[in-house]
């Protein structure tokens, strides 16, 4: 009896390490060390969450959105569209100068667009999860939240 529960208990530990060891990679990079610039690409990315001056997380409602192609993001910045150039390696991102139309926009539309383009411009780092993707500052910071539309 004994050998017969160590053979189940061995067989459910090689089993439990197999699983384990698969570790349930879904090919998005969540590692932010090595993460894939091209898993921004191909989605429009919705913006849920953006950190308020005042360090809180808000959600956003508004319809800000970023789109990637090689090497542009455009997208609908809360009232108006905006496009930047932008350069990744690994988990690192950054911008370039930011353009957009010049549209007079009405409240939330207008704070929010305004707090985005600014966290937008501190941006160094990316993850992707899945279908979420975080935007960090240079310390690391999640400051931008998106979801794929």
């Amino acid at each position: 009896m004994t050998r017969r529960r160590t053979a189940i208990l061995l067989t459910f530990v090689v089993v439990a390490f197999a699983f384990a060891a698969c570790g349930g990679d879904d090919g998005s990079g969540s590692d932010g060390g090595t993460q894939d610039p091209a898993a921004l690409e191909g989605e429009s990315w919705i913006l849920t969450q953006m950190l308020t001056e005042g360090g809180q997380t808000e959600i956003v409602d508004v319809g800000v959105s970023a789109q990637f192609d090689a090497t542009t993001i455009s997208g609908n910045s809360g009232c108006n569209s905006y496009h930047a150039s932008y350069e990744a390696s690994g988990n690192e991102i950054s911008f370039g100068p930011i353009a957009g139309t010049r549209k007079a926009c009405p409240e939330p539309e207008n704070s929010t667009e305004a707090r985005y383009l600014q966290l937008l411009d501190g941006i160094a780092t990316f993850e992707v999860s899945g279908r979420s993707m975080s935007m960090n500052d240079q310390d690391g910071t999640p400051v931008l939240q998106f979801s794929q539309g």
